[in-house]
């Protein structure tokens, strides 16, 4: 096994460090998502409490899968058929199927960074070859597919994409859409995890499904929606692939030996939370609000900020000293923030960038600690 597949998830290193920091922390890093459900929802859930005992049925299905059509229409704009969506119990099960159905070893999969680091992993399981489009913060993150030789390209078989993006907020504009189309054979699968989907603060949200790629069809393109950063379901909560349907189909045949199928409860109160539009425009407006704030306190305290169009986090470059120690990459400013400070926040080291992620579900308290940390900081620029 290599040494990369045998690293630890690295968010379950960092809970595992703060839990044992052993003072009280400032946490940005991850944040606690302080939102009750919606009082009917969760009315709804507590009637209808027998059905997570009782296993989905076809009717159930048919229903999910017409809600899941609907909300995309009404919420991206896109058409799509129900036989192109398929119910999945999270997201990483759902990239764990896809890897499990379409990776053999050596193929190539392009992923981004920085970003989320679950699909490379399931990945290098497969034993495939990782492919890094690095983002560029000079081009709105947009990822520099012309550093991936034409050698590799012919290998890839799979494009890992995640917009809205995490960690860096980029969404997915007609250019990168235009560029995918232009650097891959009709042979690759296009797969966007679209988990911060509804988090768009600039304007429309954007699904891959929607770009004007003119050889679609030779794509297999496959999107991945959920509705868990903006509802606490819980392990009630389940997300659903949309797209190709030949690639949903054999997916839909892995998942059959793969894992448990969802109650008719999960069915149930995933469908209410399509259908909750006026909830899901107001956490919109609620994310949108507590960056703006966390911006003008990271700003005012010394930090550089870069735009954020759609999530649920600020990206920063990662400074060159803090509080008169020189940090020469940005997990080493992570480290000084936490032990000198108390300030708790996720690096991420792509030279030549590095970067700190600020989380938006801070308390108050947070807030106002950060903000008084300004003078005692003594931030400097790289």
């Amino acid at each position: 096994m290599s040494d990369q597949v045998k690293q630890r998830y690295s968010f379950s290193v960092l809970r595992e460090r703060l839990s044992q920091h052993g003072r009280p922390i400032v946490n940005f890093a991850l944040g606690d998502f302080d939102r009750s459900l919606p009082a009917a929802l969760a009315e709804t859930i507590q009637e209808n409490s027998p059905l997570m005992m009782k296993r989905h049925v076809p009717a159930d299905l048919a229903e999910f899968s017409a809600a899941a059509v609907d909300y995309l229409a009404w919420q991206y704009g896109v058409e799509v058929s129900p036989a192109e969506i398929l119910p999945v119990p999270s997201g990483r099960a759902a990239m764990t199927a896809l890897a499990s159905c379409i990776l053999e070893p050596g193929n190539g999969v392009v992923v981004t960074e920085p970003g989320y680091p679950v699909f490379a992993r399931l990945a290098t399981h497969h034993h495939a070859r990782i492919l890094v489009a690095r983002l560029d913060p000079d081009r709105g993150f947009a990822p520099r597919l012309d550093e991936i030789s034409q050698e590799d390209v012919d290998s890839v078989r799979l494009v890992a994409l995640n917009y809205p993006n995490n960690p860096t907020g980029a969404v997915i504009s007609e250019e990168v859409a235009v560029a995918l189309e232009e650097r891959f054979g009709s042979g690759t699968v296009l797969f966007n995890d679209a988990i911060y989907g509804p988090l768009t603060h600039e304007g429309t949200a954007h699904s891959i499904l929607g770009k004007d790629l003119s050889e679609i069809q030779g794509y297999r393109v496959l999107e991945l929606h959920s509705l868990s950063k903006l509802f606490p379901l819980g392990p009630l909560g389940i997300a659903f692939l949309a797209g190709s349907e030949p690639l949903i189909e054999e997916i839909r045949h892995y998942t059959d030996f793969a894992w448990s199928p969802a109650s008719s409860l999960q069915m149930q109160a995933t469908m209410r939370c399509f259908q909750s539009t006026d909830h899901i425009a107001e956490i919109r407006r609620y994310f949108e609000e507590r960056l703006e704030r966390l911006r003008e306190t990271l700003l005012a305290v010394g930090f550089e900020p870069y735009p954020t169009p759609g999530g649920m986090y600020l990206l920063c470059k990662a400074p060159a000293a803090v509080g008169g120690v020189k940090t020469p990459t940005a997990q080493a400013a992570a480290e000084v923030l936490l032990d000198e400070f108390d300030l708790a926040v996720v690096a991420w080291d792509r030279p030549p960038h590095g970067y700190l992620r600020f989380s938006s579900l801070y308390s108050t308290e947070d807030l106002q600690s950060l903000g008084e940390l300004r003078d005692r900081l003594a931030l400097s620029g790289r």
